[in-house]
């Protein structure tokens, strides 16, 4: 008897039972609000900001301690490259044969004048700004003219016109002043320099006669006051004259720079008086500064070629002689030296360093000029001692606007 055929999903497969496995206890996990991730996130950000910006904040604060409660360094720092011109190099002169160095003491470092090479070329171009004063009416007889070409590396060549007359050069005595300055800082006659950095910015950049008096005493050591008489007197002659020989013995010949400048205001005084006045009369001559147009001009060059007192005190002259030619920097200051003076009608993209005297007598620069391609670079020093001058404040400027403008032309060439 055959079994009954049964239909395929008649029959299931039983599959066997697993086997227990042992298992450990479950971990319960914590839940966690999904909900506040971002805003974890967000104050974790600035948390992190907050704590870098309070480090540096604290750095900065621990740096800086040292330095609190200090006063503000009054030392002429050196201004970038568009205020002060780079470094001229004078032409290559064969060394003459050293011998033991005289002890002159108090002196100018720089014993020889520049060698230069007298220009026929240059010279025309004085001679036009003398037919340029005549054909304003204006007397050439106290006129002075010194020009230098510094602009080729070979050879720097000058002319002049009555460049050797000793004129009374108003405040263009303080050029020789903050010279004379830096040269008793260099040979440790003045103790503490810093003093007088606020009264030699003034002096150079406003031309301030009380600065330029303070200058004057700390150089030679003296005191403005009542009349002195005997030895007391012949001591304090003495020590305001060493600021000529500080000069005189490099060889910048016949050269006074001994009297204060007038009026000061602090004391009020129109001229001098007291002992300043019997400095200024000597055999029965009344004397005053004098200084001829090569004496400042000479002095120019050798602060922009770095020889003047040492190169680090000339950088700092460099500094404290540049002027901005930018209208807006000067034209709403009355101390401007730029204003009926030879840079008022130059390009204000130029190197320009300058020293202005003026009076209502007196009109006198002297000038360093450079343009930033270097087609120009000279040195040109005007006095003139007549009252026509002093009121005529388009005369100096147009007198500079033509130098210019030949210098480029020949620079061009």
């Amino acid at each position: 008897m055959h079994a009954e055929k049964l239909p395929p999903q008649t029959f299931r497969r039983v599959r066997p039972p697993y086997r227990a496995v042992k298992q450990g206890p479950v971990k319960v996990r914590r839940r966690v609000k999904t909900k506040n991730i971002k805003v974890i996130l967000s104050q974790l950000k600035y948390k992190n900001i907050f704590i870098l910006v309070a480090v540096l904040m604290t750095v900065s604060w621990v740096i800086t301690l040292p330095f609190r409660g200090r006063p503000v360094s009054e030392t002429p720092l050196t201004t970038p490259e568009s205020s002060v011109s780079p470094t001229l190099v004078p032409p290559y002169v064969p060394p003459v044969p050293k011998q033991t160095p005289e002890d002159l003491g108090f002196a100018y470092n720089i014993r020889r004048q520049p060698y230069q090479r007298y220009s026929p070329q240059l010279q025309e171009i004085v001679d036009e700004l003398v037919n340029i004063a005549e054909e304003k009416g204006l007397p050439t007889e106290s006129l002075s003219i010194s020009l230098i070409d510094v602009s080729s590396q070979d050879i720097h060549t000058f002319a002049g016109y009555q460049s050797q007359v000793l004129r009374y050069p108003a405040s263009v005595s303080k050029l020789f002043w903050m010279a004379a300055f830096y040269g008793a800082v260099e040979q440790g006659l003045i103790d503490d320099e810093s003093k007088f950095h606020q009264d030699l910015r003034l002096m150079m950049q406003k031309s301030h006669n009380d600065s330029a008096s303070k200058i004057l005493d700390g150089i030679t050591d003296t005191k403005s006051g009542v009349k002195l008489a005997g030895e007391k007197l012949n001591t304090w002659l003495e020590k305001r004259k060493s600021v000529n020989e500080f000069f005189q013995k490099a060889g910048y010949q016949r050269l006074i720079v001994s009297t204060k400048n007038y009026p000061r205001y602090s004391p009020s005084q129109t001229s001098p008086v007291g002992r300043d006045r019997q400095l200024r009369k000597e055999d029965g001559k009344f004397l005053r500064n004098l200084i001829s147009t090569d004496h400042a001009t000479r002095l120019m060059y050798e602060i922009y070629t770095r020889q003047a007192v040492s190169r680090k005190y000339s950088t700092r002259m460099a500094y404290l002689l540049t002027r901005d030619l930018r209208p807006e920097a000067w034209q709403n200051d009355p101390y401007n030296g730029v204003k009926g003076f030879l840079g008022e009608s130059l390009p204000a993209n130029i190197y320009f360093g300058s020293k202005v005297g003026f009076t209502t007598k007196h009109r006198m620069d002297v000038a360093f000029v450079r343009t930033l391609d270097d087609k120009a670079i000279y040195i040109l020093a005007i006095f003139a001692e007549d009252a026509a001058y002093a009121q005529d404040e388009e005369i100096f400027p147009k007198l500079s606007r033509h130098v210019y403008d030949r210098m480029m032309t020949m620079g061009s060439q």
